[in-house]
């Protein structure tokens, strides 16, 4: 191989690399971008094992309440898909989101898992 195809094939691997380089950093640019205002709103919880149903709202500031009444409670982790938050008594509740809307939330105090509905209201 010769300087003048040496020089061309790094040339080549370089534009390649930074391509890729730039993709990748779109790629976390637009998951740094999202926005925890997917979870705020209000829902239906249906309790997967009774069918029970409850009210969910997730306010600005993400606090949760159930029925009209707020869980005191931290957010301890904040995803793209995943909102953890640490209840008063030291358990999880995580609210899962699956294509831009909460779907789930799994309640660790009580081992339940309830399915996030909209709001028919």
């Amino acid at each position: 191989m010769n300087a003048k195809e040496l020089f061309h094939s790094s040339r080549t691997l370089i534009h390649s690399l930074m391509r890729s380089s730039q993709k990748i950093s779109k790629q976390a640019a637009h998951e740094t971008n999202l926005s925890p205002m997917i979870f705020i709103g209000s829902w239906q919880l249906r309790h997967s094992e009774t069918d029970r149903t409850h009210k969910l709202v997730i306010g600005p500031d993400l606090t949760i309440s159930i029925d009209h009444h707020t869980i005191p409670c931290k957010v301890e982790t904040l995803t793209n898909d995943k909102l953890v938050l640490l209840d008063h008594y030291g358990y999880h509740i995580t609210i899962t989101a699956n294509e831009k809307v909460p779907v789930k939330l799994f309640d660790e105090a009580d081992d339940i898992i309830y399915y996030i509905i909209s709001n028919t209201n």
